[in-house]
């Protein structure tokens, strides 16, 4: 049986919701692949912490767009890397001065700071974790992360650069309003598939992932 069903979440500029329809990077490769495998995906948008459960629980079920960390290492099937995203520590303008010494010396002031928001169940909240951060205050919508740091109730958000600038267009306020406080890393996107999913499909969607980047559809789907 071919794994069809997919789950993600609203999560721009990644994927996310636009009058009904499902936009960006992470549905457009999924759809694109697709295709060269010879298959119409149903694809489901669901808060993450939800998603992610129910992408282990069945066969033939993928979840993306997902970060390849050591503790979901044995807990998926991998295909990819799909795109690379750069993800930091984000202060107000107010605060940026706060974060002028080497990146090592930002994160060891962030350790210290009272809140930094950070979703629940993402990739953001085990590799801060690793980091030995204490401070994380796990939110589920965030959607709302880049507003509630602008009005003061966070201390710092943990995002990408292409969520913060999507944000930021998203609440009519220029760019330079939030800056990266501190760095933390650039990760590999992936399409995962559950553990009970056969072999055999999760190597006919990397091998299609294999065939595009090969093709001139790597400029139209923007796979890094």
């Amino acid at each position: 049986m071919s794994a069809t069903e997919f789950y993600t979440e609203d999560f721009p500029p990644y994927n996310y919701l636009e009058n009904d329809e499902l936009k960006g990077i992470g549905p457009k490769i999924i759809k694109e692949l697709a295709r060269e495998v010879g298959e119409e995906p149903k694809i489901t948008v669901l808060p993450w912490a939800r998603a992610y459960k129910y992408a282990q629980e069945m066969p033939d079920v993928g979840i993306f767009s997902i970060v390849r960390t050591p503790k979901r290492e044995d807990v998926f099937q991998w295909v990819g890397p799909l795109y690379t995203v750069r993800v930091g520590l984000y202060a107000t303008k107010e605060n940026q001065d706060l974060y002028l010494g080497t990146n090592e010396e930002n994160l060891e002031h962030a350790r210290k700071v009272g809140d930094i928001a950070v979703q629940l169940g993402g990739a953001g909240e085990e590799l801060l974790t690793t980091l030995k951060f204490q401070n994380l205050n796990k939110i589920v919508n965030i959607n709302k992360a880049l507003f509630l740091l602008l009005k003061g109730r966070y201390d710092l958000l943990e995002t990408s650069d292409a969520y913060m600038a999507y944000m930021a267009k998203e609440e009519g306020v220029s760019v330079d309003v939030v800056s990266e406080a501190a760095f933390i890393g650039q990760y590999d996107m992936y399409l995962a598939f559950s553990k009970s999913t056969p072999v055999s499909t999760v190597e006919r969607w990397q091998n299609a992932l294999d065939r595009i980047k090969q093709t001139q559809t790597l400029n139209e789907v923007r796979i890094n």
